[in-house]
């Protein structure tokens, strides 16, 4: 089986893969008994359950040890081309009217993922180094200072959500961090206010606490309740 097509399968279900890598790795001879498989899958649609035939009459042709790599192949096949092939079609169209032409040419496929939707190599400290403050906040006032204790504090995955609630999305652009503008305003309200973004403009309203806890508990009760966008 191709590797390349074989490692897309390891997105599928867990147990899915593992029942696939079976039948590749069976030692004996029976693998048509033991697996009882034929060329199909079943699929399910508007919640009816429906056989597809992987090759021409498919539902006759038992997996073997010696056709089981072309099941196996024929399977992912389906899965990732066949089975979304009109809803691939109509995004390709798509796609291509909006950023058609001979410069899609000039980029690899990662490339052009992060064209589209960003990357994730973040550099937190860079970051906190472009960052503007209004009003009477600036990089040393003590708000602020807890603010980035605080942030630098949290896990990756938190980080990453602080940054689906202040702009929409937990992916950045493709000249990195620098180009990401940040702004921090102060709001009244005090220990009792929770922070609020605006994500228009990446600009977080952060409310003038006092200690260092306080501020820790509102930021994730803030980012952990909030759902925003993204195109993966």
């Amino acid at each position: 089986i191709d590797a390349h097509r074989w490692q897309l399968a390891l997105y599928l279900s867990g147990l899915l893969y593992r029942s696939m890598q079976q039948l590749l790795d069976y030692p004996e001879e029976a693998v048509e008994e033991i697996f009882s498989l034929n060329f199909t899958i079943t699929v399910e649609k508007f919640g009816l359950t429906e056989v597809k035939e992987l090759v021409p009459d498919g539902t006759n042709v038992p997996v073997t040890k010696y056709n089981r790599h072309e099941f196996v192949a024929a399977y992912v096949d389906y899965v990732f081309n066949k089975s979304i092939a009109s809803l691939f079609d109509g995004f390709f169209e798509g796609f291509h009217k909006v950023c058609g032409g001979k410069v899609l040419q000039l980029f690899q496929p990662n490339e052009l993922q992060a064209m589209v939707i960003g990357n994730a190599n973040y550099d937190w400290n860079e970051w906190e180094k472009n960052t503007d403050y209004k009003g009477e906040y600036w990089a040393d006032h003590p708000t602020i200072k807890l603010f980035w204790a605080v942030f630098h504090e949290l896990p990756l995955e938190k980080k990453k959500r602080f940054l689906l609630f202040l702009t929409g999305s937990d992916r950045i652009p493709i000249l990195g961090m620098k180009s990401l503008k940040f702004l921090i305003q102060p709001t009244g309200g005090g220990d009792n206010y929770l922070p609020v973004a605006h994500t228009c403009f990446n600009l977080l309203d952060l409310p003038k606490y006092t200690d260092k806890e306080t501020l820790r508990t509102k930021l994730i009760q803030a980012i952990d309740n909030y759902e925003g966008f993204s195109l993966v």
